[in-house]
């Protein structure tokens, strides 16, 4: 029931390219970085109370999300 096995690897391999492999790879640590670091600078910096951190997690996340958004294209651009 279904595909042979040889039929699914042959299918599989002929759009494999380990290009786009190592692309993701290095992305991933890229943007790994740039959420811990965003983050980390925005938690430590912090002061005040739970109103504070509140507003410090927001900062984080949007400033990380404008930063992977750009990374991104950098990534692409050097990359590609």
């Amino acid at each position: 029931s279904g595909v042979p096995h040889e039929v699914f690897e042959r299918g599989l391999l002929s759009w494999f390219n380990p290009f786009n492999v190592r692309l993701m790879l290095i992305k991933s640590v890229v943007f790994a970085f740039i959420l811990i670091s965003i983050a980390c600078f925005q938690g430590y910096y912090v002061k005040g109370g739970a109103l504070e951190l509140g507003k410090a997690s927001t900062r984080a996340v949007v400033h990380a999300s404008i930063l992977i958004l750009a990374f991104d294209y950098v990534i692409a651009e050097i990359l590609l």
